[in-house]
């Protein structure tokens, strides 16, 4: 194998983890928007979204997994798994600025298990504290994709690039309909409660 197969390997799987996210957190607002109304069908549609939660899981260990077996980085579990635990020596083979990259993937990797625990628990938990906590899924993705764009060595790929921005908008969009439609709601509910 070649001395930076792990490296690729590793960013690859880390794009797949990014873009499962990206698409749990959209059909997660696609869900709550009711914009899948002609196939809604609640108890398959959230059944995919909590799949689709498990696996952005396994596919970022997958990505942290795969780290280790990158001998040029060498990086330890530690390091993978403790923000701010980056030796010097492992972060100057590094690009400048990644040490940081790394610790938004850390900290992002974190939130995305309090979410998903969170949800596994949901009947344990106030829906308020719940439904707190789901909203971080946006934060979530946010940290992610600067890991992804900070961390990478692809990160001057205009077709990686175009590829996240388009899928970025995406997922923007679906944001901003499911912001104005539960404004939307809540000027209703007022309207029906003065009349």
């Amino acid at each position: 194998m070649n001395q930076h197969s792990w490296w690729y390997l590793s960013r690859a799987s880390g794009l797949v983890s990014w873009v499962v996210l990206a698409v749990t957190c959209l059909w997660g607002i696609l869900l709550i928007t009711r914009m899948l109304k002609p196939a809604d069908r609640p108890a398959w549609l959230l059944d995919l979204h909590r799949y689709l939660g498990v696996l952005s899981i396994v596919t970022t260990l997958v990505h942290v997994g795969l780290l280790l077996g990158d001998k040029w980085m060498a990086p330890t579990w530690k390091e993978l798994v403790v923000p701010g635990a980056l030796k010097p020596a492992t972060e100057a083979r590094m690009a400048p600025g990644a040490g940081a990259a790394m610790n938004w993937g850390i900290y992002a990797m974190y939130l995305m298990i309090v979410i998903q625990v969170s949800s596994w628990g949901m009947k344990l938990i106030p829906k308020k504290i719940w439904h707190f906590i789901h909203l971080t899924s946006y934060a979530l993705f946010v940290m992610a994709t600067i890991h992804g764009l900070q961390a990478g060595s692809d990160v001057d790929n205009i077709v990686l690039l175009l590829s996240m921005s388009g899928i970025i908008g995406i997922v923007l969009f679906a944001l901003v309909a499911r912001i104005l439609q539960g404004r939307a709601k809540k000027i209703q509910r007022a309207q029906a409660r003065a009349s």
